[in-house]
């Protein structure tokens, strides 16, 4: 089953439940009021999403926050404040409702790749686990506003390990290539990232070295929330696993320095949150932003459009943070 089908499935069934709910209650007298609590149905991930932030707080406390080659190195970034852990949650309440809701269930389609042509710079998009390319819905209306060519992939099987859901991968990125006749731009969020360093490791050095590659809250050296995944893709992305460890083996220098990773102290997918980042990368920090909401940010958007000539803001995009 798909991404798209399985979120469906899950959305239809939140939404006879709220449905069931709101007609039995409207139906009692003397207790239709209760009716109300249908609208909280939605809501039904912000506990969750609390309990991985007092997780990713608990980790953020604690002693080395990235696994840097193997070694451990502290984070330099401050303690997000209370109201910035609030903040965080609220906008990812509202987010994943909007992506698994809407966005990756029924909007997945809507808006097409757009390759105009030879002349201009693209970009790969690549979604992370259990996502597709609905995730980049609010990315591909601004890219096509502004003109740029853009192929958003949707990857899977879900749960299978990374080197069977990169597969379309390379096509994409041929794809892309062949219309623009330029190397795109890839960006990766979460898992995607992922995908994009396991298919540079097994590319030669002379190409992989030319590609220029945006992560957005990737478990690079792993994160600790995997430990609660069964699929083969979730053991991948333990902390250490034997993949992540091949995949380092392969990195030189020279390309992790076209790397760009953004990552959050908030992040309550990834953590400890500077496992986002990569020895030798461009890594900077964006406070204040959970997971999904990390991809939503101006700064990175607009990193990505003064990169491929659209409007941005390069000046502040370009600011390295030192991790």
């Amino acid at each position: 089953m798909s991404n798209a089908r399985l979120q469906q499935a899950i959305t239809a069934v939140l939404a006879a439940l709220a449905v069931g709910w709101a007609l039995y209650w409207l139906g009692q007298e003397g207790q239709r009021s209760l009716a109300l609590w249908a609208a909280l149905v939605p809501l039904v991930h912000a506990p969750f999403l609390a309990l991985e932030l007092i997780w990713a707080g608990c980790a953020a406390r604690q002693g080395p926050a990235r696994l840097e080659k193997g070694g451990p190195a502290n984070a330099t970034e401050p303690l997000p404040s209370l109201g910035q852990w609030v903040r965080a949650w609220a906008r990812e309440t509202v987010e994943g409702i909007r992506v698994f809701g809407w966005q990756q269930p029924w909007a997945h389609q809507w808006q097409a790749d757009h390759l105009p042509g030879e002349g201009r710079r693209g970009v790969l998009l690549v979604h992370g686990y259990l996502c597709n390319r609905g995730f980049w819905n609010p990315w591909m209306r601004r890219l096509a506003q502004a003109g740029i060519p853009f192929v958003a992939v949707s990857l899977g099987p879900p749960r299978a390990g990374l080197d069977e859901q990169m597969r379309g991968l390379d096509a994409a990125w041929q794809r892309l290539k062949a219309s623009t006749g330029m190397t795109p731009l890839m960006v990766g969020h979460s898992m995607g990232g992922l995908l994009i360093r396991r298919w540079l490791s097994m590319q030669p050095t002379d190409f992989a070295v030319q590609q220029e590659v945006i992560t957005l809250g990737s478990p690079h050296h792993g994160t600790a929330l995997a430990r609660l995944g069964r699929s083969q893709a979730a053991r991948q992305m333990r902390v250490q696993s034997p993949l992540l460890q091949e995949i380092m083996r392969c990195e030189t220098e020279s390309r992790l320095q076209r790397f760009t990773c953004y990552w959050s102290v908030c992040d309550n997918v990834v953590f400890p949150a500077s496992h986002a980042t990569l020895s030798g990368a461009r890594n900077i920090h964006v406070p204040a932003r959970a997971h999904i909401d990390l991809s939503r940010s101006p700064q990175v958007l607009a990193d990505v459009l003064a990169r491929l000539g659209g409007e941005g803001c390069p000046g502040k995009s370009a600011q390295r943070a030192q991790v």
